[in-house]
């Protein structure tokens, strides 16, 4: 009886074919505006995104959306460098943007008061890892990530580029000369890049072709306060001592690596 039923089903289906899709694809387009109905509730805030032909995004109250009780920035970046202290909230702050550039161009649907940008493809560089199975190193894996940019970058496609902690796998010197190299390039091309790093020497190197932000914190008897807002200009400090400290490190280690700073 089951086959029977199946073959009659499956007569049906072949004789309204075209009847068939129409009814599979409104199915799946109104369980696609539920998904969307129910993620816009579960956020705090959200917006419809505007589409320019500007090479900058433009933001309100920007938050991620996986973060339950979100820290939100307002303002207007083209190509940046975002630099900042250990857990200051930068690398958040680059995956916020990444993560609703890509909502913005498949939901519709952005985890902000407002969001604007150039529609692109959205082509990241983040949580890199080496790979045993590949036998690469974390720095070669952090190239071929690169490597990926540059071409994308390169093609016909307008693309926005995220990319955090550039290049942190090797030596400062190299690492430094390395990185502004790699965003001079990307400079040139019709693509907006934002990068967020440790090194505020790249902020010199890039006067003039990258926007400065950071994220900084405050340091008081009680420890290190992160207020997680974006200031413009470069990071003029630092915290990863402070941090050891925090985290009960002995005054000999902690005492010590002041004294070598």
């Amino acid at each position: 009886a089951d086959l029977r039923g199946y073959r009659r089903l499956l007569s049906a289906v072949k004789k309204h074919r075209a009847a068939f899709h129409r009814l599979y694809r409104f199915i799946g387009e109104l369980d696609l505006a539920i998904c969307t109905a129910s993620f816009r509730e579960s956020l705090p805030v959200f917006c419809a995104p505007e589409f320019t032909e500007e090479n900058a995004l433009t933001f309100r109250s920007l938050a991620h959306p996986l973060l339950r009780d979100p820290v939100t920035n307002s303002g207007i970046l083209h190509s940046a460098v975002v630099t900042g202290s250990n857990a200051s909230g930068k690398s958040t702050f680059v995956k916020a943007l990444a993560v609703n550039g890509i909502l913005a161009q498949t939901l519709h649907t952005c985890s902000a008061a407002a969001f604007s940008t150039r529609p692109a493809l959205v082509i990241t560089s983040m949580a890199v890892r080496d790979s045993l199975s590949a036998g690469d190193s974390y720095f070669v894996t952090e190239i071929k990530s690169l490597r990926r940019i540059l071409r994308q970058a390169a093609g016909e496609t307008y693309c926005v580029c995220y990319v955090d902690e550039i290049l942190k796998g090797t030596n400062t010197i190299e690492r430094i000369a390395a990185s502004a190299s790699v965003l001079s390039c990307l400079r040139r091309m019709d693509c907006l890049c934002v990068t967020a790093s440790h090194d505020v020497e790249l902020t010199d190197l890039m006067e003039g072709l990258y926007e400065n932000w950071h994220f900084c914190e405050t340091i008081t008897p009680g420890g290190v306060e992160f207020d997680y807002k974006l200031k413009a200009g470069p990071s003029r400090t630092r915290n990863a001592i402070q941090l050891l400290g925090r985290m009960d490190f002995p005054a000999e280690i902690t005492g010590g690596a002041e004294w070598m700073v």
